[in-house]
């Protein structure tokens, strides 16, 4: 056991097997012993002397020299390019179980330090993306420099990023035909484009590293730093073996700086057993999130939004009067929808559209809604527009549907023949293609809760009250729907206008 703590499996299965040998009717010696050539094959994916493994043996050497501490935690290599931290023994509650002084952490201070840092400091530079443009700058002139301390981190970095979708081939981001988050991609390589011909305006050394070198480091900063406060001053930086937790909610652990540790920490906030995974949360956040900026997807992520753009009906005789009253000029407005009639961006987007649909009737309703828009700063905001008349519930609707009809017309194929063809193994789906398709699919079972919950609307709000309830209690109760139902839809019928 002691062999085991200490990550010298070799020895703690000899040491096991002669006990065995001695009593072979110890059945807890023979399940201390499958256990270890069991933790010894999952550790051994990859062999000891594979350069990976060596690569970041070099590293936590580097961090344990530098007085970096955790005791508990080891490295398993799944494959490859597919790691974790697992805990080497059992891990209590609330826990200090990693341990990274400041002396081993990149921040931004230091990458606007440096020489192409510092240029782009002094000239004020304007970019998309500041924290992230200068920590890439910083760690490509590292990179570059053999003698640097940062090499040890350098080294176990990502040669590629394959799976982010900035790097995607032609053939890939088809798969992503019809659905707004290809823009976001195509905008992101824009934007990182925009950053790096800027910084070469001001640092013109900086051309040496090619436009594919910068997105690689950008794609590292991205997916790996820490926002911190240290010695009052917040920052951000790269935190090595902290950035090497994979992605699991709800969270496990919590992080910060500590000012009097002077260092990072890491702490449990649950009893983590020997040989599990220790899990970071990186936050509830849309796929569109997680693939851009991490290059995975999480499957049932009840953090799903589409990015629905919503416009006033160009027959509108109210436009103007509306825009003034709200204080917009803008035509368009995005709204990240979920579904789900519980999340605050549910009544936004109603509120937007009731307001949009309010025509005929737009004059008799100016007194609720100067009542109801009026936000802390007294701003009128269409968004906080109530239910107001069945008629204008109905027109809502109708536009919701319209407007995820016409989203979900953009795409190649239905959520059905998504679902045909993710379930088909004969198929076996590259790991891009999978992922463009569960992006896609996400989207699309957005849109067709809302085409649901429209239709059902639409049909209930004809009814009696009466009615709608049996048929709120039998049919709906689990889709989320009654939330809205009950709230709107049957005061609605009651008030009977």
């Amino acid at each position: 056991i002691v062999y085991r703590d200490m990550d010298r499996l070799t020895d703690a299965i000899e040491s096991m097997t002669l006990c065995v040998d001695k009593d072979g009717e110890n059945h807890e010696f023979q399940r201390v012993l499958d256990e270890l050539k069991k933790d010894k094959e999952e550790d051994e994916t990859l062999p000891a002397d594979h350069p990976e493994r060596e690569r970041f043996e070099h590293l936590l050497t580097w961090l344990r020299e530098g007085g970096a501490l955790f005791p508990k935690l080891k490295m398993r290599y799944y494959s490859e390019n597919y790691r974790g931290v697992h805990a080497l023994r059992d891990v209590r509650k609330d826990e200090c179980c990693l341990y990274i002084p400041k002396s081993h952490i990149i921040t931004l201070e230091m990458a606007k330090a440096a020489p192409v840092g510092s240029k782009m400091v002094a000239a004020d530079l304007s970019l998309i993306s500041p924290k992230h443009s200068y920590l890439s700058t910083y760690l490509l002139q590292e990179k570059r420099n053999s003698e640097s301390f940062w090499q040890p981190y350098i080294d176990i970095l990502p040669k590629s990023f394959d799976t982010f979708p900035i790097f995607y081939s032609e053939e890939e981001k088809e798969w992503l035909i019809g659905s707004p988050f290809l823009n976001l991609v195509n905008e992101k390589i824009g934007d990182i484009e925009i950053d790096y011909k800027a910084i070469i305006e001001v640092a013109p050394e900086f051309e040496e590293y090619t436009l594919e070198e910068f997105s690689w480091a950008r794609m590292c900063v991205c997916s790996r730093i820490f926002g911190m406060q240290i010695d009052g001053v917040k920052t951000d930086g790269f935190v090595p073996l902290a950035d090497m937790l994979n992605h699991k909610r709800p969270r496990q652990t919590s992080w910060t700086y500590s000012d009097e540790k002077t260092g990072f920490i890491i702490e449990t906030l649950e009893e983590i057993s020997r040989g599990d995974q220790i899990m970071d949360s990186y936050g509830r956040k849309c796929n569109s999130r997680f693939l851009l900026n991490y290059g995975f997807i999480v499957d049932n992520n009840d953090g799903n939004e589409y990015a629905l753009k919503v416009s006033y009906n160009e027959s509108d005789p109210y436009i103007e009067q509306k825009k003034q009253l709200i204080q917009d000029e803008h035509d368009t407005r995005t709204f990240k929808i979920m579904g789900d009639a519980t999340e605050q961006i549910f009544a936004d987007f109603l509120g937007y559209i009731r307001f949009l649909e309010l025509n005929d009737d737009f004059s008799k309703s100016l007194p609720i809604l100067m009542e109801s828009l009026g936000g802390e700063d007294r701003k009128l905001r269409a968004t906080n527009t109530p239910p107001l008349t069945i008629k204008n519930e109905k027109a809502t609707w109708k536009r919701v549907k319209s407007l995820c009809l016409e989203a979900l017309d953009k795409y190649h194929s239905s959520l059905e023949d998504d679902e045909e063809l993710f379930a088909d193994e004969t198929k076996k789906l590259k790991l891009n293609h999978r992922n463009c398709m569960k992006m896609r699919m996400g989207e699309k079972e957005i849109l067709n809760w809302y085409i649901d919950l429209a239709d059902i609307s639409l049909e209930l709000i004809d009814m009696t009250a009466k009615d709608i309830r049996k048929r709120v209690t039998s049919k709906y109760v689990t889709r989320t729907f009654d939330e809205y139902l009950n709230s709107t839809i049957l005061p609605l019928v009651r008030k009977g206008n």
